[in-house]
């Protein structure tokens, strides 16, 4: 079901987890006019594959614009594994507590009652520097909050449903639609890495040349 994920370019193993469900949300879970810049972002990191390695460069106030610059072959050609989205999108840091998130834009949205980007939200680590950690918020804890009505957002399930999930459930996309204080207050009463449970593929922090371990 998703059409619009920005992280699709992050490689295979992100794309087959990404392949079953998403979550995104009108809003971000602060304002970028109160957010910081995230200096540990800034620089080249490569996936544990080797294949891809992404750019975080700083732009403007907390902003962070990340290309995705595919390997080359042995031909001097391009390897670009994933060709229905750009390899580029803009993200900025959110700090609640002793955890750190970003919203990552999503543009282009095929929300009718949604003009103007969303956001997809990925609580990170960044330890010693050199490796970036991430998870996304996971679909079946999203689409429980709102059932029970710990907050607004509307729940698109497949006509024709894979089974994902432990225990097994439809396969669904969660769109939130409450403000970003409402947002806020659902990570803090949650247990966090229960709500962020889906791992994605770690980074690790390209060496300057010449730099030694």
């Amino acid at each position: 079901m998703v059409k619009n994920s920005p992280f699709l370019a992050l490689g295979a193993t992100l794309c087959l987890l990404l392949s079953s469900c998403e979550t995104k949300s009108h809003n971000p879970l602060s304002s970028p006019d109160t957010a910081r810049l995230d200096q540990r972002l800034v620089g080249d990191w490569y996936g544990s594959d080797g294949q891809d390695t992404f750019h975080f460069t700083a732009t403007h106030g907390p902003w962070i614009h990340v290309e995705v610059i595919p390997r080359k072959t042995d031909e001097g050609k391009r390897t670009v594994l994933f060709t229905s989205r750009p390899e580029t999108y803009d993200l900025f840091p959110t700090v609640i507590g002793r955890y750190t998130y970003l919203n990552v834009k999503v543009t282009g949205d095929d929300d009718e009652d949604q003009s103007g980007p969303s956001y997809v939200f990925v609580r990170y680590t960044v330890s010693g520097d050199r490796v970036l950690q991430m998870w996304m918020i996971s679909q079946d804890a999203a689409a429980d909050a709102v059932r029970a009505g710990w907050i607004k957002g509307v729940i698109h399930q497949d006509k024709d449903p894979l089974m994902v999930g432990k225990p097994p459930r439809p396969d669904v996309d969660v769109t939130l639609q409450d403000t970003s204080a409402n947002l806020v207050a659902l990570i803090q009463n949650s247990n966090v890495k229960r709500l962020f449970s889906e791992k994605m593929e770690t980074l690790y922090r390209v060496k300057p040349a010449g730099q030694k371990d």
